[in-house]
């Protein structure tokens, strides 16, 4: 039985990781089906906010899916985006605007804070 619990634990954590790219895909697309003009800081903000939504669900899914360690799963997957996140900035700041930047490294570690509040008040109602 252990062992369909651990297939779901890693399932979690996939759809978890999965989900970041396919958010952010998500946002370009309907950026694009809007109108919203390529370039910008509109469109930079628009992308900014995909973004955050996307580093929420990958951390909400393992909390709140994964039948072992949640906790870990989650905090793990957190770290390694803000890891990831923060490398980019350093790589790739001096292509934005400072805004952008900041707003990157301080929105994610909220967002990731904001699923794993979220999956955790869904465990408590449910």
């Amino acid at each position: 039985m252990k062992g369909g619990r651990l297939m779901l634990a890693v399932a979690a954590l996939a759809v978890g990781v999965a989900s970041v790219p396919a958010l952010n895909w998500a946002g370009g697309t309907l950026a694009a089906v809007l109108g919203l003009p390529v370039g910008g800081n509109a469109r930079l903000a628009w992308d900014l906010v995909w973004l955050l939504l996307s580093v929420m669900a990958a951390v909400w899914l393992p909390a709140r899916w994964s039948p072992l360690w949640p906790r870990a799963l989650a905090l793990c997957l957190a770290a390694l985006l803000m890891g990831g996140l923060c490398w980019a900035a350093w790589r790739l700041g001096g292509d934005f605007p400072r805004w952008f930047v900041a707003a990157l490294l301080m929105g994610v570690p909220v967002a990731a804070g904001a699923g794993w509040v979220l999956a955790r008040r869904g465990l408590r109602t449910a």
